[in-house]
């Protein structure tokens, strides 16, 4: 059944990581305040969202999908048989309370469904003649099917059927840098979906006491690795100028040229454009962040997950990035060392990012013309 114009937007979004929250926030924040929103999610990321949000929302508490697995201590790799036991249990688990997730939009007045980058609300709102949009880079069908690949039936079958539910989208926005997103009907891509960059330099430099000469330095490792870390090998860098800035350190850490601080008042893209460079995993959100900025980025390989070639491609065109083995990086060792000195001895900075950076609003102008 057809539904007119006028209602709602329903939020859905995979809560592995912050990385596929920080990309909806600035879609959201671009769509007027009069929009009603609706945000499922589970309850212990509202936090999260509220401090990011500039506009007023509802939360529908709702779990999330499985996404990947990481091993434990190691988050630059996928477990890919773990990764398809949780995803098809979740995936048989959610797909059963459909019927309810569908009438819980027709209750609530929602018109369209934006997604990133759950498969099943899209297949909720298409039974229920609702506009189901996805915003990717990638889909965990693209995610999954090396492994299952790999593994033969019945995760092939598992995979073709959540591709399958993925083609329910009323239209797909393919975030750039990402996969081509093949077999996906009515795609349009919409470059770099990224938080708006604010150069805080003078305001970082005072908060952490930065001398005026010192290179600043974005670190992110993630939570899990940091205890291979040299942190010596880091805290001679302060004798060469060097300060990093990170979000989060292990307990009995502290060395002189670290500074943390606070992600609710910093964001990724902050740091990104107040740094001189960034040293971190690349994720989708870190690399828009990086190019946005035109900020250098180091970062490492990452294994069985087809999303990071792509990111790798883009990041080795755009001429900005700078890849070095996942020991050398989640160690600190040399030759990241190396790499860190090198880079910020560039006089240049990168050049312009090679995407339009206005995806987050062209979004969010999509989902209001759809409600005239």
């Amino acid at each position: 059944m057809a539904r007119r114009g006028g209602g709602g937007v329903a939020v859905f979004v995979t809560s592995h990581g912050f990385g596929h929250l920080n990309r909806v926030v600035p879609v959201l924040n671009a769509v007027p305040a009069e929009v009603p929103v609706t945000i499922a999610t589970p309850g212990d990321l509202e936090t999260a969202w509220r401090q990011r949000l500039t506009r007023p929302v509802e939360f529908w508490e709702h779990p999330s999908d499985a996404g990947a697995y990481n091993p434990p201590g190691d988050s630059l790799a996928t477990d890919g048989p773990e990764t398809l036991r949780r995803a098809f249990e979740t995936d048989q688990h959610q797909r059963a309370q459909l019927p309810e997730w569908s009438a819980r939009l027709i209750e609530a007045g929602i018109d369209a469904v934006l997604a990133d980058a759950p498969a099943l609300p899209l297949v909720a709102a298409a039974n229920t003649g609702i506009a189901g949009f996805l915003l990717a880079n990638f889909t965990w069908a693209d995610i999954y099917r090396p492994h299952a690949q790999i593994l033969g039936e019945p995760w092939i079958g598992f995979v073709e059927r959540l591709a399958e539910d993925y083609r329910r989208a009323t239209k797909t926005f393919r975030a750039q840098p990402g996969l081509t997103l093949k077999g996906q009907p009515r795609v349009e891509s919409v470059g770099l979906v990224v938080n708006p960059a604010r150069n805080r330099r003078q305001e970082l430099r005072r908060r952490i006491a930065a001398d005026p000469a010192e290179k600043l330095v974005s670190f992110y490792v993630g939570r899990y690795g940091q205890a291979d870390l040299d942190w010596q090998r880091m805290s001679r860098l302060g004798l060469r100028g060097v300060r990093f800035v990170t979000f989060h350190v292990p307990d009995g850490v502290n060395i002189p040229n670290l500074a943390v601080v606070d992600p609710n008042e910093w964001t990724g893209s902050d740091l990104a454009a107040s740094c001189d460079l960034v040293y971190a995993k690349a994720g989708y959100g870190t690399v828009a962040e990086a190019m946005a900025a035109r900020t250098r980025l180091i970062y490492p390989p990452r294994s069985n997950f087809a999303e990071h070639p792509a990111l790798d491609r883009a990041l080795r065109t755009w001429g900005g990035g700078i890849r070095v083995s996942a020991r050398e990086f989640l160690t600190f060792g040399p030759r990241a060392e190396e790499a860190l000195l090198g880079a910020l001895g560039q006089p240049d900075p990168p050049p312009p990012p090679p995407y339009p950076t206005n995806g987050a609003a062209r979004v969010a102008a999509a989902l209001v013309a759809h409600r005239e």
